[in-house]
Order: structure tokens, then sequence, then C-alpha cells
């Protein structure tokens, strides 16, 4: 299984609520630990946790899918800056990212198929799929 091989450490930034900055990097082994297949979340990115909008009220933006969210965040980053990355070429390959994350997160299975569900619909909608 994948891996995750740092902590996440955030800070919240003032004045600008729902934000947080990475403290440190945040490194992701994708397929399998020893894969050498490496996502890594660069320090000082902003993020807002899991953009989890209609289901705020029952999946808040930080959970045991905090780890995933974020990677998932820079491969978005990424993405719309013209540069992906190897692991996610396309936003339909991050949302399969995010889902393993999840998984290696602890994440329970019918919460990260209705989150990547809902990521690939979003990404539906605004014609990124």
């Amino acid at each position: 299984m994948s891996a995750f091989t740092g902590e996440l450490t955030i800070t919240e930034l003032d004045g600008r609520r729902g934000l947080w900055r990475l403290g440190q990097e945040l490194p992701y082994e994708v397929g399998f630990k020893g894969s050498g297949r490496w996502i890594v979340a660069p320090a000082g990115m902003t993020t807002d946790g899991a953009t989890t909008m209609f289901f705020r009220p029952i999946l808040p933006a930080w959970g045991a899918y905090s780890r995933a969210a974020v990677i998932h965040d820079h491969l978005c980053e990424l993405l719309r800056a013209g540069r992906p990355h190897p692991e996610a070429p396309t936003f339909a390959a991050a949302a399969r990212v995010f889902r393993e994350a999840a998984a290696v997160g602890g994440t329970s299975f019918l919460t990260r198929w209705t989150m990547w569900a809902a990521i690939r619909a979003w990404f539906a909608v605004q014609g990124l799929a």
C-alpha cells in the first residue's frame, strides 16, 4: 500500500478564513511503499483542506482525509499551472490519487468514494473531467 512519510503541519492564515499554509513538505509515495513514485506537496503552499462544499455539514474540511486533500490540492494547482505531475496528468487522475491517499489515511470506504464522486462531479461541471 502507498504511504505518507511526513506529518501534516498547517497554520491558519489570518484574515483569510478557510485557508491554511503547509508548514513543512508533505511527501506521499504513490502505489505502494517502496515504489519510488513520489508526490510532494511543498512547504508554504496554501490549502482549504477538503473542499466539501455541499457536504460540509457532514464532512468537515479536516478529517482522516486531510493529507489526501492537501496532496490533491497540490496536484490541481500543478494542473491549473499547466505543469501536471507525472502521477496525475489529468484532473481525473488527481481524483484517483485522492481516493487512494484517503484510504491510506484511514478514511472509510463510503466516505472516500463519496468524496471522490463529488470531486469528479465538480470537475465535470467545470468542464475538466
